[in-house]
């Protein structure tokens, strides 16, 4: 019985992961079209969600950078917002998510 219970939530955390890895991915793609059209409060909200979720799976730089992404957004600085939008693009693809 024991094996089934971590066969399951094996399943369910590659499952969560698999949904996590589409979703950053479309952020990014989001996120790009937003500090273009300077919509900052979008990112800042989607920052915050990256910054919650990427602990779960270890990505401890990844929740930095969303923390750091998120409090650019807020404060309205354009500017660092997109050179932050571009790291959490770069370290995404290189831990295999985007």
């Amino acid at each position: 019985m024991a094996g089934e219970s971590s066969t399951t939530d094996q399943i369910f955390m590659n499952d969560l992961k698999k949904e996590f890895m589409e979703t950053v991915a479309q952020n990014l793609v989001d996120m790009k079209i937003w500090i273009a059209e300077n919509k900052l409060e979008d990112i800042e909200r989607v920052a915050h969600d990256i910054k919650g979720t990427a602990g779960i799976f270890g990505l401890d730089e990844g929740t930095e950078i969303a923390k750091e992404l998120n409090y650019a957004a807020k404060n309205r600085d354009a500017e660092k917002t997109k050179e932050l939008i571009d790291k959490l693009a770069d370290y995404m693809k290189a831990q295999g998510i985007v």
